[in-house]
């Protein structure tokens, strides 16, 4: 299975295994297998924290998305953000044909598409109105996404 791909489980509790490995430039804190999310596994970190494997079974019981989450508590050079942060694309599970749409998601992003809204629609260092139209544009067309997956 490949991230991006849809899993289809018959109804009912599943039991689903998963390989998956992690290779930074900069030691993390963490790595987790997570689910709708929740994590489901802590995977284990070698000695350096900058590398981890796992194998393991994981419960599904109802349609969503997992992926693998790796990050830090706080920043580590060269990464000088808050705190070092990556998650895989996710791969969606659809168990008894049950839509992998999810309406707390959707909430949660028309959340955030609302903040970034907030913060770039005062801006005007742009480099060209066109590409004011086209940022502008981009969080409209996300919103609306979000919007149809509440319904």
């Amino acid at each position: 299975m490949a991230l991006g791909e849809e899993l289809k489980l018959p109804a009912g509790d599943n039991k689903v295994p998963f390989k998956a490995w992690m290779r930074s430039m900069v030691p993390v804190d963490h790595l987790e297998v997570v689910c709708n999310g929740s994590v489901v596994r802590d995977l284990k970190l070698r000695a350096d924290r900058k590398s981890g494997d796992g194998e393991d079974m994981i419960p599904i019981s109802k349609s969503g998305w997992c992926l693998l989450r790796a990050s830090s508590e706080k920043p580590g050079h060269p990464v000088f953000d808050d705190y070092v942060y990556a998650t895989t694309s996710p791969v969606y599970v659809s168990v008894g044909g049950a839509a992998t749409k999810s309406a707390e998601d959707a909430a949660f992003f028309l959340a955030w598409i609302g903040r970034l809204d907030a913060a770039v629609r005062p801006n005007r260092d742009w480099n060209t109105s066109e590409e004011e139209t086209l940022v502008l544009k981009t969080l409209d067309q996300a919103r609306q996404v979000y919007e149809a997956l509440q319904k």
